[in-house]
């Protein structure tokens, strides 16, 4: 196919005299009308656009400005008059590729627009290659994701699985466990890892902003509306869009949602074309999705439709033993961030860590241990450069835990985390087998800020 070309001048001949002799190389589209050649340009786009400077309705730089609003990479070419070299030099400073003085020759224009043209295709080739290595170093280390226990081991068991299969995902957990990462994770393992990956935060916007986002908009739909924008979710077609917090959305974007999620289909906000789409719908949340079922809060349909997979990531409480890695890890990477030469924790440090609740799990750790490092002047990290809130009593039992001396009130905490990991957080599984009632085993939770 021929690459498009724009033609914008005011005077048709010129559009005309440029168009028989790019023809043969080129698909030229040319305007008489700046603001028709604009809204053309929203509509279908091109490879390259020529515009003339000085116009009626919109000059050059008018021109310019509108384009990049749109696309910030596409090459724009201006001409002008021989005396007026100065607005091109301002055209070139605002963004234009090059610049044309009239009257120009036609081979030269040619070489102008060739070199403009493959410019722009190896800077593509470029940005898509660094994305392919950004890619691949995320995956090499499993997309930040920390943890050889085997809650974790479960999590990368099932990311493995679902790889060559496109399934709607729904992953729970607390805040601060990494749910996002997991949805990385998924996105690049899968074979669309070379398409996009769309994160939105359902619980940052507003019902209209979010259906906005979403579904984008026709020019003139509202108040505001002065373009054409494409939604996240036309945006995301063939990848993934991976909604956080989906238990924040109201009951009438639930309705709207699942439409999308069962028809593979938009319509624009203020438009009444339908538009296919191929998306992947990966969604978190920090509430246990049965119970919001129950009480009414979420559609069990949209729930079923979602629900094709679960995963369910483990706080950092229960698995404990994944500490000492993530401590590891974060030290080199805010060392490296920050300059820093620290090699780890002492010895009791490393014992308070470990003996700590964490209620913010693996965002809480991240951040203790990134001001532990911002501010230290030693190798080793001490107790003192821990927050006073990890030492704070009801964060643990107040000791640090003597692993070949525990107290019979930390065996029981033992026993209790590992009987939740043991069946997978079922507390009333685990109530039974304790040989208690479901209330006693809650307050004992509680009495462990769980």
């Amino acid at each position: 196919m021929k690459q498009k070309l724009i033609i914008i001048d005011d005077e048709p001949k010129a559009g005309l005299l440029m168009a028989r002799y790019l023809d043969d190389s080129y698909d030229c589209q040319i305007f008489v009308d700046p603001v028709e050649a604009m809204d053309y340009f929203s509509r279908e786009s091109a490879d390259l656009v020529i515009t003339d400077m000085q116009m009626p309705k919109l000059t050059g730089a008018e021109v310019l400005a509108q384009i990049r609003e749109v696309n910030k990479q596409i090459p724009v070419i201006v001409i002008t008059a021989y005396s007026n070299v100065d607005n091109a030099i301002e055209a070139l400073r605002l963004g234009a590729t090059d610049f044309v003085k009239k009257p120009f020759d036609i081979e030269e224009l040619k070489i102008i627009i060739d070199k403009a043209l493959n410019i722009s295709s190896l800077k593509a080739e470029n940005s898509r290659l660094k994305e392919h290595i950004k890619a691949q170093e995320a995956q090499d280390d499993r997309y930040r994701l920390i943890g050889t226990g085997g809650n974790m081991q479960k999590v990368y068991d099932i990311i493995n699985k679902i790889a060559d299969i496109r399934c709607n995902v729904i992953i729970e957990g607390e805040s601060g466990t990494g749910k996002e990462l997991v949805a990385r994770a998924i996105h690049f393992q899968s074979q669309s890892a070379d398409k996009p990956f769309i994160v939105i935060d359902c619980g940052a916007l507003t019902d209209s902003l979010l259906q906005s986002e979403l579904f984008g908009y026709e020019k003139g739909a509202f108040t505001g509306a002065n373009k054409q924008k494409k939604g996240l979710l036309e945006t995301a077609s063939g990848g993934t869009l991976f909604l956080d917090e989906i238990c924040n959305i109201s009951d009438s974007m639930q309705t709207k949602l699942l439409r999308v999620v069962q028809e593979q289909q938009i319509t624009r906000v203020g438009g009444l074309e339908a538009i296919d789409i191929d998306v992947r719908f990966v969604v978190a949340t920090n509430q246990p999705m049965d119970k919001m079922i129950q009480e009414g809060k979420f559609r069990h349909d949209l729930y079923h439709r979602l629900n094709v997979i679960n995963i369910q990531v483990p706080p950092l409480h229960s698995r404990m033993e994944d500490i000492p890695l993530l401590t590891e890890v974060m030290i080199k990477r805010f060392a490296e961030k920050y300059n820093r030469t620290i090699v780890g924790f002492d010895k009791s440090s490393t014992q308070l860590l470990k003996s700590y609740l964490w209620p913010g799990n693996v965002r809480e750790l991240s951040n203790i241990i990134e001001r532990a490092v911002a501010l230290s002047d030693n190798e080793i990290l001490h107790l003192d450069e821990i927050p006073a809130s990890v030492h704070a009593p009801g964060q643990h039992d107040g000791k640090a835990i003597d692993s070949n001396q525990p107290t019979l009130a930390e065996l029981e905490k033992r026993y209790i985390f590992k009987l939740l990991e043991a069946n997978s957080d079922n507390r009333e599984k685990t109530a039974s087998i304790l040989g208690v009632n479901k209330s006693t085993l809650w307050r004992k939770l509680k009495e462990y800020n769980v």
